[in-house]
């Protein structure tokens, strides 16, 4: 801000009073223009940062959506699996042979579907402090739904890479040496059936916070899978 000297003394108080007068508004109205230019620039900022993480979020809750549906179809074809293999072992009609068919059955039913959950609107957003001209509210509520996403998705991550990728050592290793005990059998497929469950229950419960609800279902576990764990 630049301002100009004055040419000459004022000559008496009130000339004195006018020119400052002049000076102070000149100021005044450089500050007033100045904040009326950041607070456009910041709602410009807010809204853009708004738009582009209501995008991310948007396609967050589809592939959660998705997922959701690959893993409820997954899970019913364990269940199914498990069921039938308790049916043969409770009636003795299993042998080896029907019992190692069958975890070759479930060794192609491992695809546990985990959504590809993205934060880069919202990363964008905190770098570069857009966040701070987004509405309390708003920006509580983004807030909420990142951090549930974060935990859940480490939560699943953490189930297939310990839970399931045991499930999957044991029943191919069980494949590999052609012989399959009916107890031991029986429990790895229920503990699978577990971990898909469990993985069922996160998405449920993400899909419930995407959706702003605020009780998520509790885990649906198959009557054959609580029975099988508690023998």
């Amino acid at each position: 801000m630049h301002v100009e000297p004055l040419e000459k003394l004022p000559r008496s108080v009130r000339e004195f009073l006018s020119h400052y007068a002049m000076i102070v508004l000149s100021i005044l109205t450089a500050l007033a223009l100045e904040q009326v230019a950041l607070r456009l620039e910041h709602r410009h900022e807010g809204a853009r940062a708004q738009e582009e993480i209501e995008q991310e979020i948007a396609g967050n809750r589809k592939a959660v959506e998705e997922s959701l549906a690959i893993t409820q179809a997954n899970a019913k074809a364990w269940d199914a699996l498990l069921e039938r293999t308790i049916a043969e072992t409770g009636d003795g009609q299993g042998t080896n042979a029907s019992r190692v068919a069958t975890l070759r059955d479930a060794q192609r039913l491992f695809r546990d579907a985990l959504a590809p959950l993205k934060t880069t609107a919202w990363d964008a957003a905190l770098s570069d402090h857009s966040v701070n001209y987004l509405d309390h509210a708003l920006l509580t509520r983004y807030s909420e739904i990142y951090a549930t996403q974060r935990f859940f998705s480490q939560a699943m991550w953490d189930t297939v890479r310990d839970s399931g990728l045991r499930n999957l050592s044991d029943i191919t290793r069980t494949i590999y040496i052609d012989k399959a005990d009916p107890g031991e059998t029986v429990a790895v497929l229920n503990e699978r059936v577990l971990v898909v469950h469990v993985l069922e229950s996160h998405l449920r419960q993400l899909d419930s916070a995407f959706k702003g609800e605020t009780e998520a279902p509790a885990a649906a576990v198959p009557a054959s899978a609580a029975s099988a764990a508690s023998r």
